[in-house]
């Protein structure tokens, strides 16, 4: 039997050989050999590699991929949830590549422009309005459409093999969708709201009479649920998302950040580091870790919501710290 270990971000870079040597650390030392036994298989994601493309200095990337190399990793497809037997090495330059591409495309514009409504809902200081954020999502989409049009229009797909073929005419198709989309869009209609942002929903007497912090981590996001329903008889936010344990992580996680527990700083702004990004990721590698055997970070207070969002999707999935890893669960290293 494998048995599956997903690093978060943290986690990983401790275990570069130079974060070993200049921190002398026994802990990381031992969890890197026990990673590197036949009974395991270290796995990371999309978001692991979104992160050390986020590094600075190339050399620490580097250093962050051969370390993914020593250990064997293998990726995590995101849409097909199968493991890649391509090398780490591949696996980045292919990341890079479509990040090139996904820039040229307009895609990464469009994705930014998006996340502002998110932003703006969270408190964030945006100087756009919803609905001129609305207005930049359309021409974004319009970007895009006109972009892959021209790129389709390029290729003569009459003199393609299947399955190829099927594959540009069933893009070509897209095409249609995404116009039908952007039609729908609209902006949200509170202009009239005085706060926006998680304090207000925090504040509220109903959620903090649920002392959150002291509610076992299977109950948690029920408990939140339960309140948030009842102040908002209206609203259902299961409506807004697809019926999948991931986007259940999802919504479990940022059900938390609102509520206070264990939260992340996301409404936070400091020079050079961008916390309502870094929450999102973190959010995303529970995402991803899903359904893994152990989920190894160094971070304590995404260790707390990460159980607590498995619990909630009833996920055999072990979410615990290095130290924890090495005492308890490594018998079979």
């Amino acid at each position: 039997m494998s048995f599956l270990i997903y690093l978060d971000q943290n986690t990983l870079s401790n275990l570069r050989q130079r974060k070993i040597e200049e921190s002398q650390s026994d802990l990381f030392r031992l969890m890197k050999y026990a990673l590197k036994s036949e009974q395991v298989t270290v796995v990371y994601s999309h978001v692991t590699l979104d992160e050390i493309l986020q590094i600075s200095k190339e050399e620490y990337q580097q250093e962050h991929i051969d370390i993914l190399t020593e250990l064997e990793a293998k990726y995590i497809e995101p849409l097909a949830r199968t493991l890649n037997s391509h090398s780490p090495e591949q696996i980045w330059r292919a990341h890079i590549e479509n990040k090139q591409s996904n820039i040229e495309l307009g895609i990464t514009n469009l994705m930014e422009v998006s996340q502002l409504t998110s932003r703006k809902m969270s408190g964030l200081p945006i100087d756009e309005s919803f609905a001129e954020i609305n207005e930049k999502i359309k021409s974004g989409l319009d970007t895009l459409i006109a972009k892959c049009e021209a790129q389709l229009a390029s290729i003569d797909i009459k003199n393609l093999d299947e399955p190829l073929k099927g594959y540009f005419v069933y893009m070509q198709s897209q095409m249609d969708e995404l116009r039908a989309k952007k039609a729908s869009l609209y902006a949200p209609d509170i202009a009239n709201i005085q706060q926006i942002g998680p304090q207000p929903f925090r504040d509220m007497p109903e959620v903090k009479a649920l002392e959150i912090k002291t509610i076992q981590a299977e109950n948690v996001v029920n408990a939140i649920e339960e309140t948030f329903n009842v102040e908002n008889t209206s609203f259902n936010i299961t409506d807004y998302f697809a019926d999948t344990p991931e986007n259940a992580v999802a919504r479990a996680y940022s059900l938390m950040n609102w509520a206070g527990y264990y939260a992340d700083d996301f409404t936070k702004t400091k020079k050079g580091k961008d916390r309502f990004n870094a929450s999102n990721n973190d959010m995303q590698h529970a995402v991803s870790a899903l359904g893994v055997n152990f989920l190894v970070s160094d971070d304590k207070n995404f260790v707390k919501k990460a159980k607590a969002c498995y619990a909630y999707v009833e996920c055999s999935t072990v979410v615990c710290e290095p130290k924890e890893f090495i005492d308890k669960y490594c018998k079979f290293a």
